[in-house]
């Protein structure tokens, strides 16, 4: 077998055994973080991307009818995903985004192939197998696999494009570009810098011809870019009436990174000071998506040329945020996730270094500096470079600088194989110089920054709300009073612990809590339909009134809050006002059975009775639940239909056998059929039963007054007027 054979063979290999090994780590953090709350209840970021990504899915190709908020393709490739596994997506997507993962340790190590020797490339490779935030984000519905992905993809694409200077490279490259700005606009800034630098490459090469050559590299890179990122641009105007080349959120990004009070801002979570935040620009009169994105960079600037000094202070704070060793969070706590992995509790921490970045950072940085001047590795210097710089302008978090590490794991490799080559050749002296170096950069890249909280309340905070999700209403209090004990003034955990209340049927500490939610918060009109729907189950029809027309005057597009005044109106007797109500949150709904059921309900009592017949049926087809069947019974009963009456209560009270609604129509059905005394018999058995429920009492004063027993009659009346007392 010839070397070069032998060669392809062991390369073979080694890649087989990189993508085995580095998936078989995934599918082990995989299988213990199922047991983890936030696996199939995604919050904040993830909880967003998931419910455009199902509305995609389910049909609305093109989104809501507004420019991009975030950038797009991360959304189609959950929608896909959702689309291909409608009952498994959770799994599904993680999947996916594992083997993404397993490939990009592929592609880090072919990278390094064109830049290192067989050894420190494989060195790197391994690294990024093991490399603990690469598979905890592979495990979260965020869009960091995909962007490392497409970015590496595209380093490796313009390595063969240097080398080869192919058209057909570089046209690849440009179109990975444009796939690779749709996951994450931050590489347009590594872009613009490669122009750069291939123009002062070009003339370098060639003083005197280098422009045309040049022109034509440019124009085969940005067309296919172009070409990839103008439709969503069309797109975004034409459903938005304004450009946005891809998304709108750069512009509120940028000012919390750039504005006098950066530790308050960068750390503000969902609740009140968000909603003050981006409600701003609407405040002072810019409606438009872009208007509102070009708000914030103008308050940035202002910042910026009025304090400079102050403002080169933070970008130096935030250069050092992004080299120091911790992860800092965006939105969830990362060490969190610890509880819930063996393999991560391992791999992951932070005491005296904080492992992993503490340590390989401090690495690769010392590898760029032993690399500096080695012209194969400029591509990868310009992109590390720019990359970080991108995240440094707007503000700094794990998931942001993430797209940097698997450059930094190659200079990683290359660090320590200059450290091994010193150390087997026993060069003492240039030993020390690394050794120390690396020393001063763990030291100094190790203290803990002031800016990382030592409790989370936003955490506390989302455990409550997947409580609330799954039903287990008493730990949701405990953690959102956890939440709240941490920020008193946390609307967003006060709300839930109102909510909870509420579910719980105590109404009057959901009453309590919602109040001091729409204290400090009055324009939340969740809040608003939750008290309304409290003070309706107490049956204060007056404040829960008041509180439902707030909040449809804050959101008039809420389906929630048109369906709770509707329900209110039709228990106020007044189904002529509750029925356009209850209609628009059909169109909310569709298939929500209740809301079907108390549209239907609404129809009837306005006298429709075809019409409610229908949306009864229709009802059912959603799910076949014994209100529905027992409504259609008491409606045949109306129009004398006895035979169809039997029918339906027969088939409520097959599925509910202790039904008292269809068990008293069921007596009703008996006394209207002639079966007097079977229906006062079966009367007389529920109320034995059920010795306090009026309804049975009108039921029965009915049948005795048709039988002519008014006695009878009266005295149960005097028995109901008793119980009411």
């Amino acid at each position: 077998m010839g070397k070069g054979v032998l060669h392809r063979h062991t390369e073979s290999v080694f890649l087989l055994a990189l993508f085995l090994g580095a998936l078989a780590l995934r599918l082990l953090y995989l299988s213990e973080i199922r047991h983890s709350p936030f696996y199939d209840a995604p919050v904040v970021d993830a909880k967003v991307f998931l419910e455009q990504a199902r509305q995609i899915a389910a049909g609305q190709f093109w989104g809501k009818p507004e420019p991009f908020w975030q950038p797009p393709l991360y959304i189609y490739f959950l929608a896909g995903l959702c689309w291909l596994f409608p009952t498994s997506y959770f799994t599904a997507i993680r999947l996916a985004q594992m083997l993404l993962g397993s490939g990009s340790c592929l592609l880090i190590y072919l990278i390094a192939r064109r830049v290192l020797p067989a050894g420190p490339a494989r060195l790197a490779g391994i690294l990024a197998a093991a490399y603990s935030m690469f598979f905890y984000y592979e495990g979260e519905l965020l869009a960091v696999p995909l962007e490392i992905f497409l970015d590496l993809l595209l380093l490796h694409r313009l390595q063969q494009a240097l080398q080869a200077g192919r058209s057909r490279d570089w046209a690849a490259a440009g179109a990975l570009a444009g796939l690779a700005a749709l996951a994450r606009p931050n590489i347009l800034l590594f872009v613009g810098a490669l122009l750069l630098w291939e123009a002062w490459r070009a003339c370098q090469a060639d003083p005197v011809a280098w422009v045309r050559p040049l022109a034509r590299r440019w124009a085969q890179f940005l067309v296919p870019l172009l070409l990839v990122v103008m439709p969503v641009s069309l797109r975004n105007y034409l459903v938005g009436g304004e450009w946005a080349f891809i998304s709108t959120n750069g512009g509120v990004n940028f000012y919390l990174g750039n504005n006098p009070d950066y530790d308050r801002t960068v750390a503000i979570h969902p609740g009140r000071q968000w909603e003050n935040l981006v409600m701003e620009p609407v405040r002072a009169g810019y409606l438009g998506a872009g208007e509102k994105s070009a708000y914030f960079y103008g308050k940035s600037a202002d910042y910026i040329l009025a304090q400079p000094l102050d403002w080169l202070g933070l970008l130096l704070k935030k250069l050092y945020l992004f080299w120091s060793g911790p992860e800092l969070k965006r939105n969830q706590d990362i060490y969190y996730s610890r509880q819930h992995s063996t393999l991560l509790s391992a791999l992951l921490w932070d005491h005296l270094i904080a492992f992993p970045f503490g340590l390989l950072g401090p690495l690769g940085l010392l590898g760029m500096v032993l690399w500096w001047r080695r012209p194969e590795t400029g591509l990868l210097h310009l992109y590390v470079l720019a990359y970080s710089a991108s995240v440094i302008f707007f503000f700094v978090a794990a998931r942001y600088r993430l797209p940097v590490l698997p450059i930094l794991l190659i200079f990683a490799a290359a660090a320590l194989d200059e450290l091994w080559k010193a150390l087997q050749g026993r060069d003492w002296g240039r030993l020390s110089r690394l050794g120390l170096a690396l020393l001063a950069l763990l030291v100094v890249l190790n203290l803990r920054p002031a800016s990382i909280p030592a409790h989370d309340a936003q955490l506390y905070c989302d455990l409550g709300e997947i409580c609330l999700r799954q039903g287990d209403y008493d730990r949701a209090i405990q953690h959102s009073l956890k939440a709240l004990e941490l920020e008193p003034d946390y609307d967003y955990a006060r709300h839930n612990l109102a909510t909870a209340y509420l579910y719980q049927n105590h109404y009057a500490e959901a009453i309590r809590e919602g109040l001091r939610t729409i204290q400090d918060n009055p324009g939340r009109p969740d809040t608003r339909i939750l008290l309304g729907q409290a003070y309706t189950a107490l049956g204060q029809w007056t404040p829960a009134a008041l509180h439902l027309r707030q909040a449809l005057q804050i959101d008039s597009t809420s389906g929630m809050a048109r369906y709770s005044y509707g329900r209110l109106l039709l228990k106020q007797a007044l189904p002529a006002q509750a029925l356009p109500h209850l209609k628009a949150a059909r169109q909310w709904q569709p298939r929500d059975f209740w809301v079907c059921y108390d549209l239907a309900r609404a129809y009837q009592a306005s006298g429709q009775a075809d019409q409610a017949r229908q949306t009864y049926q229709q009802a059912l087809a959603i799910e076949n639940r014994p209100e529905a069947l027992n409504a259609l019974g008491a409606l045949c009963l109306e129009q004398g239909d006895l035979a169809r009456a039997r029918q339906y209560l027969t088939q409520a009270l097959q599925l509910d056998p202790h039904n008292l609604e269809a068990t008293v129509n069921t007596a009703m059905a008996d006394l209207q059929a002639g079966q007097g005394q079977a229906a006062i018999a079966r009367l007389q058995s529920l109320l034995q039963a059920q010795p306090r429920a009026p309804l049975v009492y009108r039921a029965l004063i009915a049948a005795y007054t048709q039988l002519g027993e008014n006695g009878r009659a009266a005295e149960v009346q005097r028995r109901l007027e008793t119980l009411g007392r």
